[in-house]
């Protein structure tokens, strides 16, 4: 039977067999239990993570102190602060789970090994990033420029079916850029 990992790794790419096992052996099986924080702002980010189960968020905070959420991942996804991982500089935000979470990371190290070492990983790489970052963060800022608050909210919905049972309202106004007032009359069934 497959591994969740074989699983994730697979549908990002398909990599020959023999390679899938080596990558497969560099990664690291984590739990975490919720508020966990699996990486700080203003560190460099050592690792790539595949999320099985659970719930994140990535937040960045403010020179006033504040918590501005910019991201979520739920079930099944990749995580990580792409930008500080490929140029191993400071990241500007914290990844912190919201529910208990099952991961499996791999170290920037052997990430590089891997990609060194095997054509097929490299491949496999580049459409990580084209799938899970470059498309996500376009859509993101298109977003923010062109749809409305109620717009941007169902859009999330139905991205993310049941997200309002696993993510308090307050991350999710946040994340879309309104008060949590203005959230909850977007919830109202007279919106």
């Amino acid at each position: 039977m497959p591994s969740p990992l074989k699983n994730i790794l697979t549908q990002i790419s398909p990599l020959p067999q023999d390679i899938l096992q080596e990558v497969v052996q560099q990664f690291q099986h984590m739990e975490y239990p919720k508020n966990y924080v699996l990486h700080k702002q203003g560190r460099v980010c050592r690792h790539l993570w595949f999320m099985t189960k659970g719930a994140i968020r990535f937040f960045y905070i403010t020179d006033e102190g504040r918590e501005l959420n910019t991201w979520f991942s739920l079930d099944q996804q990749i995580v990580t602060d792409a930008p500080g991982l490929v140029s191993q500089t400071v990241s500007r935000e914290t990844i912190q789970l919201i529910e208990d979470s099952e991961l499996y990371a791999i170290e920037y190290s052997a990430l590089q090994w891997l990609l060194k070492k095997h054509h097929a990983v490299a491949l496999w790489y580049i459409k990580i990033w084209e799938l899970h970052y470059v498309a996500q963060v376009e859509d993101r800022i298109a977003d923010l420029q062109f749809l409305d608050a109620k717009q941007r909210y169902q859009k999330l919905l139905d991205h993310y079916p049941g997200i309002t049972n696993r993510i308090s309202l307050g991350h999710i106004a946040s994340y879309l850029n309104i008060t949590q007032e203005t959230l909850s009359r977007l919830r109202s069934p007279k919106a």
